[in-house]
């Protein structure tokens, strides 16, 4: 009965439907980068949780501005004295206004994620229980914020507090959104807000490191909200500083080194299931079977190569914006994050991809484009094929307004004696492997001079 009342009298419901309303306008509102690849939100259920950590450089800040304002309320009404001289424990009245608060802006958070899982569910994505470390740390940061905000507008009672305090977390997001990944200056204080980076694909997670250091560290930041909100002298304000010193102590070491540490490959979505020498991730496994023939057909093609792949795997690690695809000389990676096209692709197109580059993909990122790298990859495919045909992949319709070009090289590599056409593709592949050379100039010398 108490607790209902809290419920009503605070201003813990409007935090929850604040939260509610500024993620899904958010996500529903603006065509962001949550639409697309290689990460939709829609995609898996891990990625989803992945997204509203991202949003929370936005919501975060929500939560404690909240909490300010209602930690301002007793001294707004006049009754800190009043309540000081009852018998009833301070911790009584803050556990109660704590678990108000704290519980409608995590329902809040957990409601946004049901709408993602709702999604997810409509869009045929893949759900797995991945997702549980994620969101638990997320709630985890929204009542230590939601904690926070009550203790500070409780200790500064003055009409600039809140909205000054949710600025200064606004801005600290911001700051720890800008040192993760993509960043060159990484730092591990950046974990300390709850705020991710953009999922760099849909089969990753965040590492055990980040999930055990963030847990530590916002368990002590709520333990210590809540030890100052119940505070009644300066003695137990000081130890009440004591959960979050140990709980930074703790993350800190653990927090992992480099920016190569914050992910991880989903272990469920990311399993590989095979037949035979063809192997694709579970959240894919519905792509086996349309690959298993023409990859097949594929591995038989490039056998004739010195040193040929024997296997085609799908490419499960996390994607880099700036860094190079993995290669092997032995596999054939296909990367249906980045290359979407390859989750509806036909049997040709998928025997293409294969064939492309000799079995390799590009030395250059994927966001970056170049003519000689994907050029070189089409006539390798060709070559094989008799066919040259665009690449099913990332930026591969951008090379159709260059076909007139490629096709004049592909006629002139077609001309050449057969035992110099094996020899070039041969040299191509090793161009391709070590990414040291001119792909397309590899193939025919001066080709766009």
């Amino acid at each position: 009965m108490v607790f209902r009342i809290e419920l009503r009298r605070s201003i813990a419901p409007w935090a929850g439907l604040a939260l509610v309303v500024v993620a899904l306008g958010y996500l529903f509102l603006l065509s962001g980068p949550w639409w697309k690849v290689p990460a939709p939100w829609t995609g898996n259920t891990t990625t989803t949780a992945l997204w509203l950590r991202f949003l929370l450089v936005f919501l975060w800040p929500i939560a404690v501005g909240a909490g300010a304002i209602q930690g301002m309320r007793d001294s707004r009404s006049g009754v800190v004295e009043l309540l000081s001289t009852t018998s009833r424990p301070g911790w009584h009245r803050a556990l109660r206004l704590a678990g108000a608060v704290g519980a409608l802006s995590a329902l809040g958070f957990v409601l946004v994620f049901g709408v993602g899982l709702a999604e997810v569910l409509g869009h045929g994505g893949f759900v797995s229980a991945s997702f549980l470390p994620v969101l638990f740390v997320g709630l985890l940061a929204i009542v230590a914020g939601s904690w926070v905000g009550l203790a500070i507008g409780r200790l500064l009672p003055h009409p600039l507090t809140a909205p000054a305090l949710a600025v200064l977390t606004l801005v600290v997001s911001v700051l720890a959104w800008a040192s993760g990944g993509l960043s060159l200056s990484y730092s591990r204080f950046g974990l300390l807000a709850p705020t991710l980076e953009e999922p760099r694909g849909a089969l990753v997670t965040t590492s055990t490191s980040v999930d055990l250091g963030q847990t530590a560290w916002f368990l002590g930041l709520a333990l210590t909200g809540f030890l100052l909100l119940a505070a009644n002298s300066a003695r137990a304000r000081v130890l009440g500083l004591l959960p979050v010193v140990a709980g930074a102590a703790i993350a800190l070491p653990v927090f992992p080194a480099s920016a190569d540490g914050l992910v991880a490959a989903d272990s469920i979505a990311a399993q590989k299931l095979c037949d035979g020498p063809i192997c694709v991730s579970r959240a894919h496994e519905d792509r086996l079977a349309a690959l298993a023939g023409p990859g097949r057909e594929a591995l038989a093609m490039l056998a004739k190569l010195p040193g040929a792949p024997t296997r085609i795997e799908e490419q499960t690690a996390p994607n880099s914006v700036a860094g190079r695809p993995a290669r092997d000389s032995g596999v054939v990676y296909l990367d249906f994050q980045i290359n979407d096209e390859l989750l509806t692709a036909d049997a040709s197109a998928l025997r293409v991809a294969v064939l492309s580059g000799a079995g390799l993909p590009a030395c250059m990122p994927p966001s970056y484009g170049d003519l000689s790298d994907m050029g070189g990859r089409m006539i390798a495919a060709a070559y094989f094929t008799g066919e040259l045909k665009p690449l099913p992949e990332y930026g591969g319709s951008w090379f159709r307004q260059e076909s007139g070009r490629l096709e004049q090289v592909w006629q002139k590599f077609r001309a050449l004696p057969a035992d110099v056409r094996f020899a070039r593709v041969a040299a191509l592949r090793q161009v391709l492997l070590t990414c040291n050379g001119d792909p397309l100039d590899t193939l025919v010398p001066g080709a766009l001079r």
